[in-house]
């Protein structure tokens, strides 16, 4: 994790605290729903920060915040493996991969009880894309997006879920932030 969202993370959890990277916070009035709140940060940070959030397309750095926020949160939600979640495995394979087909449907029938669909798409000749929407416990999930992803012939597999009782989103694989 970066320096910047590391300190914007800390920034949110700690606000009116002083913490190690010499950042301070304060709490204004509450407005229209909202809490605002000012940061102090050494010019540096702040400018990679900036960087950061314009490359990104955000606004302003109040919706980066936020972001940052709502992923803090929602990583307390998948800790742990007996929680409930919904999502979906997204997965890219070769088709042509020497039985690849048959240990898919192997593993998918094996989970019947956490598969609630599937999407089968062509992307070219050989490769294909699958989506699967899945709900369960979340240690249940992981291992069904591991078995899959270590398939021979499966390029790529990653779970994206969110947790029913908030809406938070989490990602497991490779993010493409």
């Amino acid at each position: 994790m970066s320096r910047v969202l590391q300190i914007c993370i800390m920034f949110i959890l700690s606000v009116c605290v002083s913490i190690s990277f010499k950042s301070r916070f304060f709490i204004y009035q509450s407005m229209d729903g909202v809490t605002r709140i000012g940061v102090s940060l050494e010019p540096e940070l702040l400018n990679e920060f900036d960087k950061i959030i314009q490359k990104k397309g955000y606004v302003s750095r109040s919706e980066a915040i936020r972001d940052l926020v709502r992923d803090s949160l929602a990583e307390n939600e998948w800790k742990n493996d007996k929680d409930f979640m919904c999502g979906v495995i997204t997965m890219v394979y070769d088709h042509d991969t020497n039985g690849l087909s048959d240990k898919l449907t192997e593993i998918q029938h094996n989970a019947l009880q956490t598969i609630a669909t599937t999407i089968h798409m062509h992307l070219d000749h050989d490769k294909c894309l699958e989506i699967i929407a899945v709900q369960g416990e979340l240690g249940t999930l992981k291992q069904l997006t591991s078995d899959l992803g270590s398939i021979k012939g499966v390029l790529r597999c990653k779970l994206t879920m969110a947790a029913k009782s908030t809406g938070h989103l989490h990602y497991i694989g490779v993010r493409s932030d």
